[in-house]
């Protein structure tokens, strides 16, 4: 992306609204594809679509150089409660996204084709260590509840890896960016922080390394950092999403790995200092056995999820006030 696209994205912040009129996306207009669950869906903002860190995006890059002129299709199939899994289900998000790469490669419009794919994934899965069958709610820090724990981390990166390898394949020519994930109680003194701090690094490392892979050419955007020690002034009522300030910066991190730049953050997003952060591991220990700590941890890490899926309780209400399954 044109390093003006960072100007016209500060300038949408400021105003509220385009800078300049969007050009209506023709037949002949290159697609973005958003992937991911209800953080690319845009949980958390005023409107979804709009104010969610893709719309957001996608509204700056249509204004950039290289779209102002032919425009920009944006095609979000971000899912809330999807799971690195669920990208892969039959006719599911991935699928439909080889399908549209596929269709817009080989019809007669000879610039139509995706050139911006986005992907965050990641936090729902670790969910899947609450479900009712799992070893960890009968004994946190059992061996049982630790394979389930490493299998929810090998899954993500099998998973995940799949995922970069079939958009790789069937767009060679495409932009791919990963998002890693944020602790939403960093900073907060939330009982939970230390572990949440734990358990997103797991997370992150893994989908990191699975970016690093150099036959994907994926890039990868820090929001964990960004995020770090402001859960009180960029997270939702909900305690999980981003509000519509944390949208913003999600989607910021989002055009600078586009653009190969640090991400530019508008003054009155940092005018609140960052709370204090305890350190993930330390915080945990409560005696001289490494045993002991791993086991804090691992006993702390299923409330995480458990934390989680209140947050999820509060998407499902919102779709149902609107009328829309979750």
């Amino acid at each position: 992306m044109p390093p003006l696209a960072a100007f016209f994205f500060l300038a949408l912040l400021v105003s509220g609204s385009p800078v300049r009129p969007a050009p209506a996306a023709t037949a002949d207009s290159p697609g973005y594809l958003a992937l991911g669950d209800s953080l690319a869906f845009g949980i958390g903002a005023p409107d979804p679509a709009a104010n969610g860190y893709v719309g957001l995006a996608y509204r700056s890059l249509e204004q950039s150089q290289r779209y102002r002129d032919q425009g920009l299709d944006l095609i979000n199939l971000a899912a809330p409660g999807a799971t690195s899994s669920d990208l892969l289900l039959p006719g599911g998000q991935l699928d439909v996204a080889i399908g549209e790469i596929t269709r817009r490669q080989n019809d007669a419009a000879p610039s139509n084709d995706v050139e911006v794919i986005s992907v965050d994934i990641g936090g729902n899965d670790l969910l899947t260590v609450a479900t009712p069958d799992s070893p960890c709610f009968k004994d946190p820090a059992g061996q049982a509840c630790r394979e389930r724990f490493g299998t929810v981390l090998a899954s993500l990166q099998a998973n995940l890896t799949q995922v970069l390898r079939r958009l790789r394949e069937t767009a060679p020519s495409a932009g791919v960016y990963v998002l890693d994930l944020y602790n939403p109680y960093s900073g907060t003194g939330h009982p939970l922080e230390t572990i949440a701090e734990f358990a997103v690094q797991q997370l992150n490392g893994v989908i990191g390394a699975v970016v690093a892979d150099p036959q994907f050419q994926a890039k990868m955007g820090d929001v964990f950092q960004l995020f770090s020690g402001r859960g009180n002034q960029w997270v939702a009522a909900d305690g999980l999403h981003p509000n519509a300030d944390g949208h913003k910066v999600m989607a910021e991190v989002l055009l600078a790995t586009i653009d190969n730049r640090a991400p530019v953050i508008p003054r009155e997003l940092l005018a609140e200092s960052p709370g204090a952060t305890g350190d993930p591991v330390a915080g945990t220990r409560s005696g001289n056995s490494d045993d002991d700590g791993i086991s804090s941890l691992l006993l702390l890490a299923i409330a995480v999820p458990i934390s989680f899926g209140a947050g999820a309780l509060m998407t499902g209400a919102y779709f149902l006030a609107r009328g829309r399954p979750s």
